[in-house]
């Protein structure tokens, strides 16, 4: 396992920083639409307001932040050398932003030339991404490190899911405009597959391996756990596919089989966790640990409903399952995690502009203070329960879930500004000194 950084090569701040700052307004969106949709949107995941914030979060939140982050942690933490970085990440940004709102325009619209718009702008985007993500891995080949193998090679799964995705995502939108003799429901499904339990979760548990040691200060996950689950789950997924509907090898038996794994080993990855997270060396939790224990409360939750779902086939447990998984678990990983690797970005990054010794640059802990970050967390502890009642239409929650959204987004965005402004105060300080 693999602790230590390298800075040598680290792209600039603003090459994973407009991914940062980006997620939480796309998290405001999305709460804007599900706040003047009414109790309507919430019937099914099938509804064109649902699909079109599922998209916001998914491409605009999720894939933002984890495109920003291996922007930013590829060359730091596992010597791997993106060609020129802060390039890739204005180009893939300028695709994507506009890409997933043109995007969600066209589930709310259902309007072919906008699907077409989103199509050719995101599979752009994400095909140069996907493209230099590998040619650096080829590149570095020999200068990854070789105690973060096991986080590479996730990595590596979780980069070929997110090409799987796209690709099925493209069949999806030529199917919808030009009707073909294939199972859309089957195309969707294996499409949410790959990209939730591929792209996302085997990221996150990939990147986990390394930032729960790292920031955390635990010790590290058992080696027999870090080289054999995420190899497992990939193929996994690799079965799931070749044994579904869309290929004509459905076999309710195996499909329970697999379901029932991939829900093991997600339950395999929570436990483990909890218990390094137990066993910190700093006995009291920071909010990035208070994250972490809600999205892994919410990733077992999630195991729970997708075995529920194999018995009874209702739209609030999809929708149950969507909101656990997606707000509950992804997005609060990834929020607690910015809350470590903004400020720790803000200051390294601030040491390279300020004299040394001067004493400007603020203290970590002041850059991003733990009061404001932790009134946050409690906003959002608050809005996923309010969101799964708002999935059964329990009456009032479906306005309340989405003002809390969009208060615990409009948070975290300016908690997350606020950090950055003060890079660009001693930025713009020093350079007319210099």
């Amino acid at each position: 396992m693999q602790r230590a950084l390298t800075f040598e090569r680290m792209p600039g701040l603003m090459a994973p920083m407009r991914f940062f700052l980006a997620a939480p307004l796309f998290a405001m969106l999305a709460a804007l639409v599900l706040l003047f949709s009414g109790p309507d949107a919430w019937s099914s995941r099938w509804s064109p307001v649902m699909l079109s914030v599922t998209h916001l979060f998914t491409l605009g939140i999720l894939t933002m932040s984890m495109a920003g982050s291996l922007i930013q942690l590829l060359p730091v933490a596992f010597r791997i050398q993106i060609p020129w970085p802060d390039l890739l990440g204005l180009i893939v940004f300028l695709l994507l932003g506009p890409g997933t709102l043109i995007l969600a325009g066209a589930f709310l619209t259902l309007s072919n030339p906008l699907f077409i718009m989103a199509a050719t702008l995101l599979g752009s985007g994400l095909a140069i991404f996907i493209f230099t993500l590998n040619l650096g891995f080829w590149l570095s080949r020999k200068q990854q490190a070789e105690k973060a193998r096991a986080s590479i090679l996730a990595i590596r799964y979780s980069v070929a899911s997110l090409t799987i995705t796209v690709m099925l995502g493209f069949t999806l939108v030529y199917a919808f405009i030009n009707p073909l003799n294939l199972s859309l429901v089957a195309l969707t499904n294996l499409h949410a597959l790959w990209g939730l339990a591929g792209w996302v979760a085997i990221l996150l548990m990939g990147i986990s391996f390394q930032v729960i040691p790292l920031f955390q200060v635990t010790e590290i996950y058992p080696a027999r756990m870090t080289q054999r689950l995420l190899p497992v789950l990939f193929v996994v997924l690799l079965l799931w596919t070749v044994f579904s509907e869309w290929f004509g090898l459905h076999a309710d038996m195996l499909q329970t089989i697999l379901v029932f794994m991939l829900a093991l080993l997600a339950i395999i990855f929570t436990i483990q966790t909890c218990i390094l997270l137990k066993g910190r060396k700093r006995p009291e939790p920071d909010v990035t640990t208070l994250f972490w224990r809600l999205s892994l409360a919410s990733l077992f939750g999630s195991c729970i409903l997708l075995a529920l779902l194999q018995q009874f086939s209702l739209p609030q447990l999809e929708l149950s399952l969507g909101i656990l998984f997606i707000l509950g678990c992804a997005y609060s990983a990834i929020n607690g995690m910015l809350y470590k690797i903004v400020p720790f970005l803000v200051l390294l990054h601030s040491q390279e502009i300020v004299p040394f010794r001067s004493g400007a640059v603020p203290k970590i802990k002041d850059i991003l203070p733990e009061a404001r970050a932790m009134r946050q967390f409690w906003v959002q502890l608050l809005t996923v329960p309010a969101m799964l009642a708002a999935a059964w239409q329990i009456p009032g929650f479906v306005t309340l879930a989405a003002l809390l959204l969009l208060i615990s987004a409009g948070m975290l965005f300016f908690n997350l500004l606020g950090a950055v402004s003060i890079y660009r105060r001693l930025a713009k300080q020093y350079k007319k000194t210099a």
